[in-house]
């Protein structure tokens, strides 16, 4: 299956390089002294007919789930360390 897209043509190049580059982006950029817009560019991609994006959605919800669980673990350790400190603090002032 083919799309179709406009994408946004740019060339830049930098004071300390010899010869610039071409970009493309999906939008156009203003002009800069180092970035200037030639134009849009329709193109046509193609892509699978049959693409099914649940197995990269799944991996990125497993990815995103790990984070959380190691993000809730720091937060758990870090309370208990606070309450261990708290429970040393009493027992030390009612030692006294």
């Amino acid at each position: 299956m083919k799309i179709k897209a406009t994408v946004h043509i740019h060339y830049q190049k930098y004071a300390w390089e010899d010869k610039g580059d071409f970009y493309v982006y999906s939008f156009q950029v203003d002009d800069t002294d180092v970035c200037t817009y030639v134009g849009p560019q329709e193109i046509e991609i193609e892509v699978p007919a049959n693409y099914d994006p649940r197995a990269q959605q799944i991996v990125a919800l497993e990815k995103e789930k790990q984070k959380v669980m190691a993000d809730y673990q720091k937060t758990v350790t870090e309370i208990n360390d606070r309450i261990s400190k708290l429970q040393a603090l009493e027992y030390t002032n009612a030692a006294q």
